[in-house]
């Protein structure tokens, strides 16, 4: 069966709070401290790979910085320096013997965001940034002023800034970015953005492809974008929204999804046609659209060309005790009837054993069964056909092998081949 499509979340589509909450602690906490001590990596970071806890306050003007304990709140609405007054006496100490110095600025930001004064924050990690834009922890910062003030399209520049500078952070924020694709006006500022080809754009859509909460904000933002060339990042991404774009019902959103990308992103030599939604024997592409096979040991499939053009030969098996689907396949069926023909046979482990075909109708809403064959071990050696009538209002059909092990005994394995796709009832 499908999977339900999952739920929404219960946040308002226009209510970013909780995203400009997250990125306020991203800012301050996240980037700055990593777990509760990631200002150590950033603010001072020895270049020549030594540990900027063990460096000279004598030789290096930064280094007493390292030392303040930064991390969240009690309500993780906000950062937190411990000792305020402590930090910012060693951070004006700091701006004194090296006047040049964009950690010590970003550390009275975070003093000032202790005492919540926002405009003393805003002032000193404005000065941070005019010293240097390759500072990560203001960038952040700045990210998490503009969206509060939501200056989207500024605050996802700094954004930008930050994963071009220190490009490790991305486990960081990628969650948080993927998390607002459900906000339209992200989606449209960082579209804006992602225009210019940032060099994080397509590994940030493989993360967020693999979040199921972001696979359909994954997809419209993708489909706002041209000129995509080919990488392994798009194809991972692409994978996983085929996948998640199914189990959660939106399929036109796919097919356009899929007639967007470049055809090498999802397996073809051309790109698709209205014809390659219909086509039963696909079987370069992106699973569902083109024929899916389970890859578990326990059951699975493999499917190949038949003898005849456009026919599918599928060798399906389930180890005793195991069974689901083990081969799909969507199809962009006209309304109508049609017969799903083959040939079947397979050798039965023991009792209990049984394969069969589920032609389902995926709808936004649900779900429907349009036909379910007779079990094909117990149907003989001949040919065997499933007819089924597809509703107007059923867009998409998914057709489904499924094989169970016998309840014990030995493997089960079922070989149907010649399977094509007929209009109407004959063959």
């Amino acid at each position: 069966m499908m999977a339900r499509k999952h739920r929404r979340s219960s946040v308002s589509r226009g209510d970013m709070t909780p995203v400009l909450k997250r990125y306020a602690l991203i800012g301050g906490v996240a980037i700055v401290v990593g777990a509760l001590a990631f200002s150590q990596a950033l603010a001072g970071l020895d270049r020549t790979g030594r540990s900027p806890l063990v460096a000279s306050a004598f030789r290096n003007p930064v280094a007493p910085l390292n030392m303040i304990h930064i991390g969240p709140s009690a309500d993780k609405k906000r950062i937190e320096v411990s000792a305020p007054k402590r930090a910012a006496a060693i951070a004006r100490a700091s701006l004194k013997r090296s006047p040049i110095n964009p950690n010590a600025l970003y550390m009275l930001a975070l003093v000032a965001e202790t005492r919540n004064d926002g405009k003393a924050s805003a002032r000193y990690v404005a000065l941070a940034e005019k010293l240097s834009r390759r500072h990560v922890g203001s960038q952040m910062l700045l990210a998490a002023q503009a969206m509060q003030a939501k200056r989207y399209t500024v605050a996802i520049e700094h954004i930008d800034r930050a994963l071009r500078t220190e490009p490790e952070i991305t486990p960081l924020v990628f969650p948080i970015m993927a998390d607002a694709l459900r906000f339209p006006d992200f989606r449209r500022y960082l579209t804006i953005a992602l225009r210019r080809s940032a060099p994080w754009r397509d590994s940030f859509f493989a993360y967020a492809a693999a979040q199921p909460y972001a696979q359909e904000g994954t997809a419209q933002l993708m489909l706002g974008l041209s000129g995509f060339k080919d990488s392994t990042d798009i194809r991972v991404a692409v994978a996983q929204l085929a996948q998640g774009l199914t189990q959660s019902r939106e399929t036109d959103l796919l097919k356009r999804l899929y007639m967007h990308v470049p055809p090498a992103s999802i397996g073809l030599r051309a790109r698709p046609t209205g014809a390659t939604f219909r086509d039963l024997a696909l079987l370069d592409g992106a699973p569902p659209v083109a024929w899916g096979v389970g890859e578990d040991t326990t059951n699975g499939a493999l499917v190949a060309a038949g003898k005849t053009p456009g026919t599918v030969n599928i060798n399906g098996w389930a180890e005793a005790g195991y069974g689901g689907v083990v081969a799909n396949k969507l199809l962009w069926l006209p309304a109508g009837r049609w017969s799903l023909n083959y040939t079947g046979h397979g050798n039965v482990g023991g009792s209990g054993a049984r394969s069969n075909w589920e032609v389902r109708c995926i709808t936004p809403e649900k779900t429907v069964s349009l036909a379910s064959s007779t079990d094909i071990f117990a149907a003989g050696t001949g040919p065997q056909s499933l007819g089924f009538i597809v509703p107007a209002n059923c867009a998409v059909v998914l057709v489904e092998l499924s094989v169970r092990g016998s309840l014990s005994g030995g493997a089960s394995q079922v070989d149907v081949t010649g399977v094509r796709l007929v209009r109407g009832t004959g063959d």
